[in-house]
């Protein structure tokens, strides 16, 4: 198992378009400290204003990995020599959980950084912040187990892009929602719909139930990873 996870994160992180998305994400965190500077925006709205285009991106590149493997054979040539599809499914998870979490990761150190150097801090809301990124984070895990789960259960080249439909499906839905769609019910939905949740952030208040949205998004990971893994366990791969 342990190979097999550490031969998933040297194959994704080796990719072409992975290590090109590396550059391109942190070159444009800088790009947006120094943007604030000449707007004479002091704040760090933009690690949250482009988060949302972000997830969407690395949708793409995870759906992209995973439909290689299908079309490629990879994938019925590890059942072959012995490994479990259990092992398969959790060593891909882990390797685009690992992937959206870098690239958020460097993207996110490099504004916040860029933020500090070419803006300062006088006027920065900290606490909204550190709690947007904590919820961030989480956030990118549940990303990365709904593209594991369209991706592995798709099985066809049309996997790579379902994920970046999927999640351009949802962030239409979730503006639409908070922007004329008002009720208790919305709020629910706002709260466990992960796009939902990073245009929340994107008003750069505090948010005000950060364990709550933690929490939905520990709940809905596990639930994709298990219905994936399900629908993976009983899949023909012929």
């Amino acid at each position: 198992m342990s190979r097999l996870i550490r031969v998933e994160l040297k194959n994704i992180f080796s990719k072409f378009d992975t290590k090109t998305s590396l550059i391109i994400f942190t070159t444009f965190g800088i790009i947006i400290g120094i943007t604030n500077k000449v707007n004479n925006s002091l704040t760090c709205e933009g690690i949250f204003e482009w988060g949302l285009v972000l997830m969407l991106l690395i949708s793409a590149l995870g759906g992209l990995y995973i439909s290689r493997d299908y079309t490629q054979n990879t994938i019925r040539n590890k059942i072959i020599v012995g490994h479990t599809r259990f092992s398969i499914y959790l060593s891909k998870q882990i390797a685009i959980t690992s992937m959206y979490l870098v690239c958020s990761g460097l993207f996110m150190i490099s504004t916040i950084v860029s933020n500090f150097i070419f803006i300062g801090t006088e006027n920065l809301n900290k606490e909204a912040l550190w709690i947007g990124l904590l919820v961030s984070i989480f956030v990118a895990i549940t990303f990365s187990s709904i593209t594991t789960f369209i991706a592995m259960s798709i099985k066809k080249e049309t996997g790579g892009l379902m994920p970046l439909l999927v999640m351009f499906i949802m962030m239409m839905f979730s503006a639409m929602g908070t922007e004329f769609i008002d009720g208790k019910a919305i709020e629910i939905i706002n709260d466990v719909v992960p796009t939902s949740q990073m245009m929340l952030l994107n008003l750069m208040n505090v948010d005000s139930h950060p364990i709550r949205h933690v929490l939905y998004s520990l709940l809905t990971s596990v639930m994709f990873f298990i219905s994936g893994y399900a629908i993976f366990k009983k899949s023909d791969l012929n």
